[in-house]
């Protein structure tokens, strides 16, 4: 049974990693033309529970995450309503197995690096909506070994497509809405076998309300679901499409003008294949310069 658990967990490695980056709400906010971000992310989640087409197969499949994310963002305003943000992620971090998936061991090292440009319109609106559009590219060059079960770089490429939009009812309140897809080109050295490993596109939708209780803090409560990343090994369906609902609770909070404090916990609602997380606490540091 055991065994059985492991093999489900392989063809799910990649949907947990590739949630390591999750828009915040009000990250499609734009910086000031000019202005520099530099941030740190810390996320950690818990999974112990292990579903497969909708049914629990384990209570006991623990796989825990700690990711820590650098990244840096320089705004340039090309107009008085349109800013454009070019900016890197480098993610490193750790996973760690145990339980009925414990043979599965641990790792640890860098992920896959990330570049985006979003481009962010200021609306002529009652009071100024948002439109963002942002596309990435996860560059396959992070720590993986074929030999390993788990690996922190996915030895392929990645590109997402992302678009949002903010409702600004008031300058209190705000409503974020993102959705986005991404694409995967073909792992073709996955297990020790070294065979092809396809993933059909995942789709997310994610939005939150915020309110600015003052100029400094803002909360925000949301969530979000994300559906396809089903998969094929050497041209055989997985039958591993996932379909997963999350909720979110945000804190932001300016410790002074240019830095700024964000926390953030969650857990999975609804799990139809794969992890469900039991516990998630995301952190980070903002500095504006």
């Amino acid at each position: 049974m055991k065994l059985s658990h492991s093999l489900l967990v392989l063809g799910m490695l990649p949907f947990v990693k590739s949630q390591a980056i999750e828009v915040a709400p009000g990250d499609f906010e734009p910086l000031p033309a000019g202005a520099n971000a530099l941030l740190l992310y810390y996320q950690h989640a818990d999974r112990s529970d292990l579903y497969q087409n909708g049914h629990k197969v384990s209570d006991d499949s623990r796989l825990s995450s700690d990711i820590g994310i650098l990244r840096y963002v320089h705004a340039i305003g090309l107009s008085e309503n349109l800013s454009w943000e070019p900016q890197i992620l480098l993610p490193f971090g750790q996973l760690n197995a145990s339980g009925d998936i414990g043979a599965l061991g641990d790792t640890r090292g860098i992920g896959d690096p990330v570049i985006t440009a979003p481009l962010k319109w200021t609306l002529p609106t009652a009071n100024k909506d948002i439109f963002g559009l942002a596309p990435y590219l996860y560059f396959p060059v992070g720590s993986y070994d074929k030999n390993d079960a788990l690996n922190l770089g996915e030895n392929r490429w990645r590109a997402t497509l992302q678009a949002s939009y903010i409702h600004h009812f008031s300058p209190k309140w705000a409503l974020d809405t993102v959705a986005d897809a991404t694409w995967a080109s073909a792992n073709n050295d996955y297990g020790s076998s070294g065979a092809k490993l396809e993933e059909n596109t995942r789709y997310e939708y994610q939005a939150a309300v915020r309110y600015n209780w003052t100029p400094s803090t803002t909360f925000a409560v949301g969530g979000g679901y994300i559906t396809g990343s089903a998969t094929t090994l050497n041209g055989v369906d997985q039958h591993d499409g996932v379909s997963t609902s999350y909720g979110r609770f945000t804190v932001t909070h300016f410790i002074e003008p240019t830095l700024q404090i964000q926390a953030q916990i969650g857990t999975d609602i609804e799990v139809e294949q794969g992890f469900k997380e039991s516990a998630r606490l995301n952190l980070r540091l903002l500095k504006v310069f």
